[in-house]
């Protein structure tokens, strides 16, 4: 028996220094865990549109000729854009534009401001220098409307007769088509302000 008290002694010692060698490495070092709840936030609308989104522009309801003249709108919307927004309108692809056409625009806002360019023979270089801008993340002020007006006046002082030599079109002696105009495409982009 005695060696059986002297086993299960060993035993309870070996047991308490198993327990106070856990115990003190268990609490030896600090422990708090501490939710500070999710990291959330929302983003920004962005918004770009057109009216005259595929749609033709007519520079006329009827055939133009020297002496006419007229008017068309494009239309640039960042409505319920929730970040600034770049434009720029760029025209390609002119087609027989008579040349002594003359094109200037207007960039109206909604409040009312205007911007008038200046009279050009060209309606692309108009679209270069000056049918661009930023429009703002401001209530009832996210759409530009530019209306582009031309006229094709007489030219009556040219004896080289311009006048006609655009309205036959004569290529090579071969009839070329008597349709004329240009594509418009309008590039629009946040706005790094």
């Amino acid at each position: 028996m005695k060696i059986n008290k002297r086993v299960i002694g060993v035993l309870i010692c070996i047991s308490l220094i198993l327990t106070m060698f856990l115990a003190g490495y268990t609490f030896a070092r600090y422990y708090k865990s501490i939710n500070i709840g999710s990291v959330q936030k929302s983003i920004a609308r962005w918004n770009f549109n057109s009216k005259n989104a595929g749609a033709n522009v007519n520079l006329s309801t009827e055939k133009i000729a020297p002496g006419s003249s007229g008017q068309f709108e494009i239309e640039v919307d960042a409505t319920d854009s929730e970040v600034p927004v770049e434009y720029q309108i760029i025209v390609e692809n002119e087609m027989n534009i008579p040349r002594n056409m003359k094109f200037y625009a207007e960039t109206k806002d909604e409040k009312g401001n205007s911007i008038k360019t200046e009279e050009k023979n060209s309606f692309s270089q108009i679209a270069v220098e000056n049918l661009n801008g930023i429009i703002p993340v401001e209530a009832n002020n996210q759409k530009r409307i530019v209306v582009v007006h031309w006229n094709w006046p007489f030219n009556e002082t040219d004896e080289t007769l311009i006048d006609s030599e655009d309205g036959t079109l004569n290529l090579n002696n071969k009839s070329s088509s008597l349709e004329c105009g240009f594509n418009i495409q309008i590039i629009g982009k946040q706005a790094n302000v």
